[in-house]
């Protein structure tokens, strides 16, 4: 976590220049060219049993083309709850903002106790955005139930 601290300064010219840097970190460098929805829902395998992993974090990646040739939409994360398989609103520009509306790949991810990729609790392709078979479509459906297979 980065801690920023401004300094007052005495002076028209020092409040001129905190207000515009205060104005820069709230409002940002401009609007997001992708507008994004809440989603929600569970990552469990296939018989609707847990996900033994100690870490598990779900990711969306979105299939939309570039607006512009040079600005592409985000993808999305959120951390799934070992305890249950829920996750909440992922992160897309801000915290718990949602997704870009649309078509995404869905890619799930274990990790181990010491935070490394953890491969054996289902197929390695369901965690490369390149192999999963998991897809989404973000619109009016705001609530999702994925499944990945239990490994053999």
């Amino acid at each position: 976590m980065t801690t920023i601290r401004a300094r007052c300064s005495v002076g028209r010219r020092g409040a001129s220049a905190g207000l515009v840097f205060a104005a820069i970190l709230l409002g940002g460098c401009g609007s997001q060219p992708y507008s994004t929805v809440r989603i929600s829902g569970t990552v469990t395998y296939d018989d609707g049993s847990l996900i033994p992993a100690k870490q598990l974090f779900v990711q969306f990646e979105p299939q939309q083309e570039s607006i512009d040739g040079r600005q592409f939409p985000r993808p999305g994360q959120a951390q799934v709850s070992t305890a249950d398989g829920t996750f909440g609103a992922p992160t897309t520009y801000a915290p718990g903002d949602g997704v870009v509306a649309g078509e995404h790949k869905v890619v799930v991810e274990a990790l181990n106790e010491h935070g490394f990729p953890d491969y054996s609790y289902f197929p390695k392709e369901y965690s490369d955005p390149a192999t999963t078979p998991l897809r989404i479509e973000v619109g009016p459906e705001r609530t999702f139930k994925l499944e990945v297979p239990k490994p053999r």
